[in-house]
């Protein structure tokens, strides 16, 4: 880190307590910010340290990025903080008032009421999901690769599937010819939120500019396919001592102490349609990205697939696909002794901490055997951390390995060129123009 300095005071009443960029500097900074926020973000965090003040008046602004600052603010005092931020409250505009954006109060109760859906028992049976899924793909694949390689949107295909086990293990639906219109519907509203959250002065969504009717066709898109999974498990209600076969079970069991209005539990339903594939999809694209760019730990992994959770593990390292957090304190907090006042915002980027020297050696580099050891308990958050810590965090890395294994086994996969993929920071980091690579049969 180079030398801090010291801000001058801002002239508003918003107390500076820590050092940051200065207001003429973010103005000129701007198109960066919107255009590549993780290079910006990057930058700050090099010239002024682990705890940064912007110069923005309300809220107060700060980001941190230590790994000792992440766990203060989402594990220590997560009483003390609020998801009612810019962040959440546009992703609710898709989501709805489901268990990722839901604040505290609505969703403690909520998360004890899904937990069973994702106890040890019902995430293995999700297995049987992700062997569909992949016999799929293999067939598609193996159509394509008839007359010897092809080139295939590694980005599109694990989108695709991610999908398609999602609602098979969730919802217990085949969305096989819906699987395009869902997935576009997802990145075109999740777009859209960011575009919102990016724009100081966002226009209310019911004004029908061009963006927003984009972003409201896809949440109709979205709510169709929801319908569609309402209608699929009222044809075939279980008796009431039947066993939970999965989370649409627990949503639509008649004996909860408080059962859910409609709107609840299409949110739910929604929520893990979008969060559910679109986070696993991410981190995929991108460990593929990182095994065809390193060719060497391509080749230990087909020679080792057991390797596929060290791979996949460090993929979320480097790549964590919800590669910012955002809090609202709710009282005063001290943050690596920095005082951040109540009613400040609070970023806390995954990306930055697992790039912080202070919790991993050599943190830039592809390096999957720092997991042997296992998952670190500190600087380590690609699903959170605390309380809210990601329900689905097993399931996701069951999915991710056993995928990852699979493919990796059964099909010779190389890059088709080897300049850097652009980054889209959208909700999730997404390759800018999808990510192709040339596949083939293994012959075995």
């Amino acid at each position: 880190m180079s030398g801090k300095k010291t801000p001058k005071r801002y002239g508003w009443n918003t107390p500076v307590t820590a050092i940051g960029p200065q207001g003429g500097s973010m103005l000129r900074s701007i198109k960066s910010i919107t255009s590549d926020p993780l290079t910006y973000l990057e930058a700050t965090w090099s010239e002024f340290g682990d705890v940064v003040q912007f110069p923005i008046p309300k809220p107060a602004t700060y980001l941190v990025t230590s790994p000792e600052g992440a766990r203060e603010v989402l594990v220590n005092q997560h009483n003390e903080t609020s998801k009612r931020t810019l962040q959440y409250n546009n992703l609710s505009l898709v989501t709805g008032e489901g268990l990722l954006t839901a604040d505290t109060q609505a969703w403690r109760p909520r998360r004890r009421m899904l937990q069973p859906a994702f106890h040890k028992e019902m995430v293995a049976l999700s297995v049987n999901h992700i062997e569909a899924g992949l016999a799929k793909l293999d067939a598609q694949w193996l159509e394509l690769t008839s007359e010897g390689t092809a080139i295939v949107d590694i980005d599109h295909a694990m989108m695709s599937l991610a999908l398609e086990i999602t609602c098979g293990a969730l919802f217990g639906i085949d969305v096989d010819d819906d699987v395009d219109e869902i997935t576009s519907a997802t990145l075109i509203a999740l777009h859209g939120v960011v575009a919102r959250a990016r724009n100081p002065i966002s226009i209310p969504l019911g004004f029908p500019t061009p963006a927003n009717l984009r972003m409201k066709r896809a949440i109709k898109r979205l709510d169709k396919a929801v319908d569609a999974i309402l209608s699929s498990r009222n044809l075939s209600k279980l008796p009431a001592d039947a066993p939970i076969r999965d989370m649409l079970d627990v949503l639509l069991d008649p004996d909860l102490e408080i059962p859910l209005t409609k709107q609840q539990i299409r949110d739910e339903i929604a929520t893990f349609i979008v969060a559910g594939h679109e986070t696993v999809a991410s981190a995929l694209t991108w460990a593929w990205h990182l095994l065809v760019t390193n060719p060497d730990e391509l080749q230990k992994l087909k020679n080792d697939p057991t390797r596929a959770q060290l791979v996949f593990d460090e993929s979320l390292r480097l790549y964590p696909p919800a590669w910012v957090i955002t809090r609202r304190t709710l009282s005063d907090l001290t943050v690596d002794d920095v005082l951040i006042p109540a009613n400040s915002l609070v970023i806390v980027s995954p990306w930055l901490v697992h790039r912080n020297p202070k919790a991993w050696e050599n943190p830039t580099a592809f390096m999957p055997d720092r997991f042997k050891a296992g998952t670190p308990q500190l600087g380590y958050i690609p699903f959170g951390a605390g309380a809210r810590l990601c329900i689905g965090k097993e399931m996701a890395r069951l999915e991710g390995s056993q995928i990852l294994a699979h493919i990796s086994t059964t099909w010779h996969i190389e890059a088709v060129h080897n300049s850097q993929v652009p980054i889209d920071a959208s909700v999730t980091l997404r390759p800018v123009a999808g990510m192709p690579v040339r596949i083939s049969r293994l012959v075995k």
